[in-house]
């Protein structure tokens, strides 16, 4: 309605002691503005009648609004807030021009809600930077000072808003539920203010007393909401209630005179600060005037073009794991809005520290349809890209997965760095959609590749991710009205556009206003609709009262989310109520599903279990009928189980993908699955979810069914995440030990060692202090522990836990029998060999090579007394020892084992099985060291090099080492700089897979070194070598044979003092702790290093006496070339 202005007749003129004001008044939700400013006892309206006695020169407005249209729920208005606003800022600024006072100064006076209308005003007139509506920024610019009293800044809680619901309607407006804390109205309003909040002088009053209804007395506006902590800022109580902190009867009246107060000293200072702003204003607009036009004369790309102007690209990848919904309708503007987006010239000022990748952020409220937008725009605008790929980042476990998947889908290796570095090399035009980034504590630049000239799309709930956006954001709320109506009634089978459907479409308007139109909530609203649970007519009415109810437990979730949940908890409460077996079956299965992860819950998850199973439940839980009957895998089990799945499809409560055999939920109504539960049973749901994934996962890992345990990662993450929250102390039973035991075991096949390790540190913890370090179960834990370490390269870790694992087998026999023929000292049975065999190849790795053949050999013999030659177990100990034959240059001997293990390996699992290609690498690394059969050694390391890129993927550890292995034999043959080549281009592959402290970096400079010298590149070998030798410790013997290499070095370079300092040092640590005896090859070496020294420098007689120490030294030292052996492999980093 028209503003209203109090004052009688024109205002008298502007002094420059009392300048000239607009004093604006907007009231709350529940009284007029004359109403919010009058005693109702003596009718003394005190703005006009005390005020303007001490401030005549001040004008009054008031402006009232349709405040009872907001609390009626089902009207269909659509963003009353920005209704209101944009209604309020026309009226007022048409006033205020009419009565040429267009830059007068303004004082806000706002009670309640009226300060969330003035707030968002304020940020709209700030927006408007068009010539045709520049106009409206006056307000923005004329605005000094703004009481709010009372205003709820924050929100208010569910209890006080009962205080304005209309008792003719069923329930609250959806306008009214988004005044409570934490709503997306609340905090969009916030953030829009803020930009522009320290323009304005602001003081904030609240109520100090209670407001009395339904029999129980609260805040409306409690004081944390009315006068949140802004700096700057002016704070004071009022000594009344909600309603009447604006009704002065008398200037003695509580508050009355720090409100005049307040509202003298901003009218007298106004005019020195607002006119000077309106001369920046000009210079500003002028400004902004030339930038718009620069902006349109600027060349723009068209939408998926590239540097090299093709529009069109062959798509070779689309790695989205679902389709869109065939009722996915509207967002046109948006998706047109995105299209322009990424066809734009970048303009971020952060473009440049991170990438020529174009980011853009869609945000907003949970089930707006964020995810079916993305998965339509990459449907139909895939052909604009070479690939298309999609990441689930709702935690970072998921996100690597997604990562690793594509490593292993290029070829590389399956792992996080290996996807990311192939999409950051990839020059052909990608799209990456990013989704479910909603975990403010997750860095999602992580994820982003680290150089290219890609797409990026991320969906967030988050509003903060905007602030990584390159090239725009996207904000969604509510469907378009048209849009939202048109998809409700398709979801409930009903016509759209008829004119005789006309009040149909009227309650479809009014139920889809309540709802938010909100994309999620609409579809499932349909769904309910169209299985006749309710009519069209009787939907919104059930709906407000479910929705009443559920507004104190919303709080748990979002209050803005409460529309969605309601939608979901009308069905299912419908299933709940009908006691079918199948109905109970599908109540059942729904608490399970909210404890696994919310999307590709495979069907193989519920088929396996029986086949699984073990001789006793491995998880000690007590499983619901419709598990437990599931587990007979019988065609009516199987039958059961699809009924009660369908239940849950019917009603839409999950969506199933054929083409995938997988089901999925919106993650709202997932984590609404779980939250609708109480402690209790949510504790029992979430065991019994864990004791399902362990029972998918089969004792034996075959490899049929490695793709299947990966996929069970995201569930497993999601399920310990849950765990972590109601038993940090998790596992605290002997079935829940036994279920992570599984967990631990899939993340370990997938690569995730770090999540293994600390899985099995936990569950080793648990079963000791319960079952005692010698039970079977404690150690082999303790076992898979060791293997995890070995795979993480931690040596020392790896040695203890197998040392364990042969102590407690000493005393762990197969049979009574056996412990009186062999005591614990002289044990004899296959589990202590097999631990044997494990120690033998950590040793070998650990440069304890002595040790390691003692242990191996009997490791050897002992397993093929019980398993015979051709076990794999004894195969595998067989290869342990081989291998550190080999390096004790027993070549011979080594290759008496590695020719029969081959041979057999190759029987057992095939040419290309990762056990026949390590054989076949050492065998060719064998040949190698020998120097015999050169050209049969470089075809046997070549060839298992291509096969393990295939099998492996080109970034994988075991790759790398075949480089190594392969640059060695290269070097021998004669084409060291080949050698050099290959090492020098996976330099940067190691260092982004493995780390520079790794012990595959050490090996990978060392045989560079080696190329180097053989390559007669001195400077760069001397270079590497100084390198090395800071990482490797002086405690193994690798140690020393790098310093003879970096030694032959400088004395290449004539380097003789540094080289003469590195050999004494060495002999030094030979006589003084006896690391070596002085007849060791290697200690022999160094000497006659320095013996070289000393002749080459003119010092015969130091030579001599050298000599007569190392009695083995060669008597002949000229031009004698050192072999150079830094295994780099061999050596324990710091």
């Amino acid at each position: 309605m028209p503003i209203k202005e109090l004052t009688l007749g024109d205002p008298p003129a502007e002094s420059p002691a009392l300048p000239l004001v607009d004093i604006v008044v907007l009231h709350g939700l529940f009284q007029s503005s004359i109403e919010t400013l009058t005693e109702a006892s003596s009718g003394v309206v005190w703005i006009k009648d005390l005020f303007l006695l001490h401030s005549p020169q001040s004008r009054i407005l008031i402006y009232d609004y349709d405040r009872r249209a907001l609390l009626r729920p089902g009207t269909g208005i659509v963003d009353p807030l920005l209704s209101l606003a944009t209604t309020f800022l026309g009226e007022l600024v048409a006033e205020r021009t009419l009565t040429r006072a267009f830059r007068r100064p303004i004082v806000f006076l706002c009670h309640g809600f009226g300060g969330l209308l003035l707030k968002r005003a304020l940020a709209l007139s700030h927006s408007r930077l068009g010539k045709s509506t520049e106009h409206l920024r006056s307000i923005y610019v004329s605005t000094y000072a703004i009481l709010f009293v009372g205003t709820p800044h924050q929100g208010v809680s569910s209890s006080a808003l009962r205080f304005a619901q209309d008792p003719e309607h069923a329930g609250l407006s959806q306008f009214m539920i988004s005044l409570l804390v934490g709503s997306e109205m609340l905090n969009e309003v916030a953030d829009q203010f803020m930009p522009i909040r320290k323009q304005y002088r602001i003081f904030n009053f609240w109520e100090e007393l209670e407001s009395e209804f339904d029999d129980t007395t609260t805040y409306v506006v409690d004081r944390d909401s009315a006068a949140p902590h802004w700096a700057d800022t002016e704070q004071c109580g009022i000594r009344a209630r909600h309603l009447e902190m604006l009704k002065f009867r008398t200037a003695g009246a509580p508050g009355y005179t720090v409100v005049r107060e307040a509202l003298t000293r901003y009218i007298t200072s106004a005019s020195a600060t607002i006119e000077p702003r309106w001369l920046n204003e000009k210079n500003f607009l002028d400004a902004e005037h030339r930038k718009q036009a620069e902006e349109i004369l600027k060349p723009q790309l068209e939408f998926g073009s590239t540097k090299d102007g093709n529009a069109e690209h062959t798509l070779e990848y689309y790695l989205v794991s679902h389709c869109s919904s065939f009722q996915f309708t509207g967002r046109k503007q948006q998706a047109q809005e995105l299209k322009e987006n990424f066809g734009r010239q970048l303009n971020s000022p952060n473009q440049k520290t991170r990438s020529e990748h174009k980011i853009v952020v869609i945000h907003g409220l949970g089930g707006s349809g964020k995810t079916q937008f993305c998965l339509r725009y990459a449907e139909e605008n895939r052909s604009n890209y070479w690939g298309v790929f999609w990441i689930d980042a709702s935690t970072r476990e998921n996100a690597e997965l997604g990562y690793s998947k594509l490593g292993e889908l290029a070829g590389k290796g399956s792992s996080f760095l290996a996807g990311k570095h192939w999409l950051s090399e990839c020059q052909k035009p990608w799209l990456l959609i990013i989704d479910n980034a909603d975990d403010p504590e997750l860095e999602i630049s992580d994820f982003f590749p680290i150089d290219g000239s890609g797409h990026i799309l991320i969906t967030s709930r988050n509003p903060s991710v905007k602030l990584y956006a390159t090239a725009g954001d996207i904000r969604f709320r509510g469907m378009d009205p048209e849009e939202g109506i048109r998809l409700l009634l398709m979801s409930a089978s009903m016509e759209y556009g008829s004119h005789q459907n006309q009040h149909q479409e009227q309650l479809a308007r009014s139920l889809g206003a309540e709802l938010g139109y909100l994309a999620l909530a609409l579809s499932q609203a349909g769904a309910t609709i169209r299985r006749n649970i309710y009519t069209l007519e009787q939907y919104l009415r059930v709906y407000l009262g479910y929705r009443d109810r559920l507004l104190p437990k919303s709080m748990s979730i979002s209050i803005d989310n409460t529309n969605t949940i309601t939608t979901w908890e009308i069905p299912f409460q419908k299933i709940e109520r009908h006691a079918s077996v199948r109905n109970k079956d599908a109540v059942d299965l729904m608490h399970l599903l909210a404890f696994l992860h919310f999307d590709s819950i495979h069907e193989s998850i519920f088929r396996s279990l029986a086949a699984n199973a073990m001789d006793s439940d491995v998880t000690g839980v007590v499983y619901p009928d419709i598990i437990v009957s599931s587990l007979r895998r019988t065609e009516v089990s199987q039958a059961r189980l699809r009924q009660a799945l369908g239940v849950l499809t019917d009603h839409s409560l999950i969506d199933f993908d054929p083409d995938t055999r997988s089901y999925s939920q919106h993650p709202v109504v997932h984590r609404w699955a779980r939250d609708r539960l109480d402690q209790e049973k949510q504790l029992l749901s979430l065991n019994c979810t864990v004791g399902l994934l362990a029972r998918s996962v089969s004792p034996y890992l075959e490899a049929s069914g490695r793709a299947f345990r990966r996929s069970l990662v995201p569930h497993m993450e999601s399920c310990l995440q849950k765990l972590e929250n109601f038993t940090p102390s998790f596992p605290s039973t002997v079935g829940s030990a036994n279920s992570i035991e599984r967990f631990a075991w899939v993340y370990a096949e997938c690569g995730l060692w770090k999540k293994s390790k600390l899985l099995q540190e936990r569950l080793i913890k648990f079963r000791t202090k319960y079952l005692g370090r010698k039970h079977e179960d404690t150690i082999r834990a303790t076992y898979s522990l060791g293997q995890t370490y070995w795979n993480l390269f931690d040596l020392k870790s790896t040695i203890e836990e197998q040392r364990r694992v042969i102590a407690a087998r000493r005393w762990i026999w197969p049979s009574w029998f056996a412990y009186y023929i062999n005591p614990p000292w002289m044990p004899d049975f296959i589990g202590y060999y097999a631990a044997l065999s494990d120690m033998t190849l950590a040793l070998w790795l650990a440069g304890m090579r002595d040790t390691s053949k003692f242990i191996g050999k009997r490791a050897v013999a002992g397993l093929i007394k019980y398993l015979g030659p051709d076990d794999p177990i004894t195969l595998n100990a067989m290869f342990n020892l081989a291998r550190t034959l080999l390096h004790l240059r027993e070549w011979d001997r080594a290759r008496d084992l590695l020719i029969p293990v081959l041979r057999k390996r190759k029987k057992l699992f095939g040419s290309n099985h990762p056990d026949t290609l390590m054989t076949r690498n050492e065998l060719g690394v064998l040949y190698c060291e020998q120097r015999q059969n050169l050209a049969i050694a470089e075809r046997l390391v070549a060839n298992v090099l291509e096969a393990r890129k295939v099998v492996l993927g080109e970034e994988h550890a075991y790759t790398l080492w075949s480089v190594n292995d392969l640059s060695k034999v290269l070097c021998e043959r004669g084409r060291a700089s080949e050698a050099a080549k290959m090492l020098e281009d996976i330099i940067p592959v190691v260092a982004r897979t493995l780390g520079e402290r790794h012990v595959g970096m050490t090996m990978t400079k060392g045989n560079l070194a080696k190329a180097y010298i053989n390559s007669g590149k001195w400077i760069e070998a001397e270079q590497m070598l100084a390198k090395i030798i800071k990482l490797t410790p002086i405690d193994y013997p690798d140690w020393i044979q790098t310093i003879s290499g970096y030694v032959y070095v400088q004395m290449q370079l004539k380097q003789w003092s540094g080289a003469e300092r590195n050999c004494i040092n060495v002999l030094e640590l030979i006589r003084k702790k006896k690391v070596l005896a002085k007849d060791n090859p290697r200690a022999i070496v160094v000497a006659e290093q320095l013996a070289h020294i000393y002749l080459a420098t003119g010092r015969p007689l130091e030579s001599k006496a050298l000599k007569a120490e190392f009695s083995a030294l060669h008597t002949n030292l000229a031009d004698k070339r050192y072999r150079i052996l830094p295994e780099g492999a061999q050596s324990q980093v710091r």
